[in-house]
């Protein structure tokens, strides 16, 4: 379906936003209400929003920060307004903890703390919204918010395009991880100086796959989730999983797979190579996404799907938010064109194509 944009201006009103839009694409709200701390005073900072996708495959748990910590893994304080998300194996509305993430297998480092994803947000001041839903070859809802002119925050939760028959699906991504997702101020360097490629291989893990891969759920701890973060990163699960577009910080950590990272921007001023002058094409290219496989030691991936609807773009050529036709003017297949940050920020010229 086509994209909505709607105005918010809180971290409050971007969940009911984002709430009335997934209930209009089929999902269904298992909770929707104000919720404590995490840190067990009894001040109401922030609601909770608990998802159901139409397959039933996925759960996303998302919180609203208003002022404090949703996540004991955050390292970056200052500006603490946002939206964090993770995703559990199961649900239960009352956590026994009281704390929103204490789900059944909710995604967590290899230290078994829990982690996730997030975006900051502004308080008091009214940014837009571009909501974009997918709902086959699987289905996915990502929310786009500009919150300067020309700079986007991107988080996004579904499920994998499947290649073959496994247990699990569920994947969940951000521009920042959970550990960043408070940069000290809500500026515009700092924030692009917190965050990474929405699914994308980055040094901190902001995109997670829920998969029963080889022997992991049989460790103890249990592994149920892969994240893209190397073992020396944040957000480590114990197992690794690799896309095609990679941050180019990362690019002497990404696994030996099929993977963008020398044809997309090298630098600010780099447009990347997925960009023609002469007729201001770009191509849509699809972000596969890869898991490593037992024994670990061996960094052997095998690909298990496709991201749906989302492809790799340079945004040399297109302004942010429009849409463009595919085979112009035949086909009338339309894509929203968006930067992973901002058109010649710290992302270069990386960005998204969103299936209309």
């Amino acid at each position: 379906m086509a994209y909505s944009k709607v105005t918010i201006n809180n971290p409050n009103e971007f969940l009911l936003a984002l709430r009335a839009f997934a209930v209009a694409n089929g999902w269904t709200t298992l909770v929707e209400a104000d919720d404590l701390p995490i840190d067990g005073t009894a001040t109401t900072d922030g609601k909770r929003l608990v998802m159901k996708s139409p397959s039933g495959e996925t759960y996303a748990h998302f919180r609203a920060a208003n002022g404090k910590k949703i996540f004991n893994t955050h390292t970056t304080a200052g500006h603490m307004y946002g939206v964090g998300l993770t995703c559990s194996a199961g649900f239960t509305e009352i956590p026994a903890s009281g704390k929103w993430y204490d789900q059944p297998g909710v995604t967590k480092s290899a230290s078994s703390e829990v982690i996730g994803v997030g975006i900051p947000l502004h308080t008091g001041i009214a940014c837009d919204v571009y909501f974009n839903h997918i709902a086959a070859p699987a289905e996915l809802i990502i929310a786009s918010v500009e919150l300067y002119p020309g700079l986007f925050q991107h988080i996004a939760v579904g499920e994998l395009q499947k290649i073959g028959s496994w247990t699990g699906g569920t994947i969940y991504s951000a521009s920042c991880s959970s550990s960043k997702m408070f940069p000290t101020a809500l500026a515009q360097g700092t924030i692009e100086a917190t965050c990474g490629h929405l699914f994308g291989v980055n040094t901190d893990a902001n995109t997670f796959l829920r998969a029963n891969i080889d022997a992991a759920p049989l460790r103890t701890p249990e592994v149920l989730w892969a994240g893209c973060a190397p073992a020396a990163g944040f957000g480590y699960t114990g197992k690794r999983i690799a896309l095609s577009v990679v941050n180019r910080n990362a690019l002497t950590t990404v696994p030996k797979i099929p993977h963008y990272g020398y044809l997309q921007s090298q630098s600010a001023t780099d447009y990347g190579r997925n960009v023609n002058t002469l007729n201001c094409i770009s191509v849509n290219l699809p972000i596969a996404v890869y898991v490593l496989r037992d024994p670990d030691g061996l960094e052997n991936y095998s690909q298990c799907g496709y991201i749906p609807g989302v492809y790799c773009i340079s945004t040399r050529n297109v302004a942010p938010g429009s849409i463009y036709s595919v085979d112009y003017p035949s086909s009338g297949v339309n894509y929203q064109a968006l930067p992973q940050t901002k058109r010649g920020g710290t992302l270069g010229y990386d960005g998204l194509a969103i299936k209309q």
